[in-house]
């Protein structure tokens, strides 16, 4: 090969790869997905099955989407976050009616409850239900 060809050649792998980073890192593509059926506030998905995440710690921000389940009538409400590490946490935009998306920044340790709060749109009552993010 050439010289020119050479750069050409690692130009291509270079943009290949950084394409293939861009993807990977994606803010509208959640790392977990956890859905909540309002019945009894049942969770599913995220790392266990029941809408808990744990991740291991500092390695990058980890994006969680929660999607609520037979619940046309009801709104999201501000979530609260309790626990060691609730700094690192925070509701991120990308969300529609049914669907809300978390950022956990994995900054450090944490134990966290991500308190989901619903609001029906028709009489007022209030829903709370609350899984884990965990840091380790």
């Amino acid at each position: 090969m050439r010289l020119s060809q050479i750069h050409l050649h690692g130009l291509a792998l270079a943009m290949i790869a950084g394409s293939s980073c861009l993807s990977a890192q994606d803010g509208n593509v959640p790392d977990f997905k956890v859905g909540l059926n309002i019945n009894g506030c049942q969770f599913s998905g995220g790392t266990d099955g029941y809408g808990n995440v744990e991740v291991m710690q500092k390695t990058g921000g980890k994006k969680i989407q929660v999607e609520v389940l037979y619940g046309d009538d009801l709104v999201f409400e501000p979530t609260s976050f309790k626990g060691p590490g609730s700094d690192q946490l925070r509701e991120a935009a990308g969300g529609n009616g049914n669907v809300l998306n978390i950022f956990n920044a994995n900054t450090g340790p944490a134990d966290v409850y991500y308190q989901i709060n619903l609001r029906n749109k028709q009489t007022g009552e209030l829903l709370s239900c609350d899984p884990r993010v965990i840091n380790k």
